[in-house]
């Protein structure tokens, strides 16, 4: 069963993901996906059997997000994809495509993603997963509480774990929610503090290329 964190915000795994995509309640009206793909075909793999009908609304690349110029991301990288999904189409799921690895660029999908949970909440309940409901879901939701609560990394995580005993961000999440809390909770791209993430970034994709 999802967590509840706030008035109309949940937290969960893949399996109450499905759960709420395959319902004709109405208790949920949005999702926020964070798998390592951002594809409904991501659920039929990890249930095969599993079919989950989606209308796609748009897809929104890096590149073509003219307000974020800066980001650290390749310009051509899905950005997000927002669809309506379930019976009848009723809800609408922001699917980000984020992976669970130390060295993953948490940061460049922030805004999108706390922007998004904020509407959510506006219009209905939103659940906000990810696979197992330990860190990438986390991470997200603890920037949402960072900002809305204006709390310190260190406070949002434990009144998280007051919901969800069990969240455990990964070190490299922990380390850009720290850079996040630095910048006043914001992503602040002029910032030297995200400069200085942004040449790190850079400084282990060159490594990877082996440039």
């Amino acid at each position: 069963m999802p967590h509840l964190v706030r008035d109309r915000l949940f937290f969960g795994n893949i399996g109450d993901a499905a759960a709420v995509l395959q319902s004709t309640s109405t208790e949920f009206t949005h999702v926020l996906s964070l798998l390592s793909s951002a594809s409904i075909s991501f659920f039929s793999d990890w249930r095969p059997g599993l079919s989950i009908s989606t209308k796609e609304i748009r897809k929104v690349f890096v590149g073509a997000d003219e307000l974020l110029p800066n980001k650290s991301l390749a310009p051509e990288k899905l950005l997000y994809s927002l669809e309506y999904a379930g019976p009848e189409l009723k809800l609408v799921r922001m699917a980000v495509p984020l992976r669970d690895t130390e060295d993953e660029d948490l940061l460049d999908y922030l805004d999108v993603c706390l922007d998004f949970i904020d509407e959510s909440r506006k219009e209905g309940s939103v659940l906000v997963h990810c696979f197992a409901g330990v860190s990438r879901s986390a991470a997200v939701i603890i920037a949402y509480l960072m900002r809305t609560e204006q709390r310190s990394l260190e406070d949002a995580l434990e009144s998280l774990r007051e919901c969800c005993e069990f969240i455990c961000p990964n070190d490299g999440f922990l380390d850009q929610l720290k850079l996040f809390e630095e910048m006043g909770f914001k992503v602040d791209t002029a910032s030297p503090i995200y400069k200085r993430f942004r040449l790190k970034v850079l400084g282990e994709f060159s490594y990877q290329s082996g440039w």
